[in-house]
């Protein structure tokens, strides 16, 4: 009989359970289980709303978002969008002119940002938004400048 685990580099060993079949099973977490952060904001007014910002030299991974209009305003739009304050992609765009709604969304692979990028939210009339945001920074090792962002994307 052979007797094996798997370690870290100090020798702890990972993590193991017993799985569905009764058998021992490596227990693992994504990084957005272990480093997730959330903010949320209210929004009432025409303006952009930084919701997260990056630290420097660092980027956001998105994990979920959840959007609520809780009444319609008419020809009323929120833009969802990543800026570095020279470079801006929007997201997307909610229209606000026709019902109240709750938009929701778990990104199952995430959506990162660049180097520097926060996360906004733009409001063009005085609307009643909520906003909930899951996330991850990312360091600077696995954080790609713009060019290189959006040459990929």
């Amino acid at each position: 009989m052979w007797k094996f685990f798997i370690a870290d580099k100090s020798g702890t060993s990972l993590d193991a359970s017993l799985g569905l079949s009764d058998k021992p099973t490596l227990i693992t977490e994504s990084l957005k289980t272990t480093e997730a952060h959330w903010q949320s904001a209210d929004i009432t007014t025409a303006t952009t709303t930084v919701i997260i910002t990056a630290n420097p030299n660092e980027s956001i991974l998105l994990t979920d978002i959840i959007i609520t209009l809780s009444k319609k305003v008419a020809a009323s739009t929120i833009i969802v969008r990543f800026s570095d304050g020279t470079n801006t992609v929007n997201l997307f765009t909610l229209d606000g002119a026709t019902d109240p709604f709750q938009f929701s969304h778990s990104f199952q692979g995430g959506i990162k940002g660049w180097k520097e990028a926060n996360l906004q939210v733009v409001t063009n009339e005085a609307t009643t938004v909520s906003v909930l945001v899951g996330y991850v920074h990312l360091t600077s090792k696995t954080t790609k400048t713009y060019s290189v962002w959006n040459a990929e994307r």
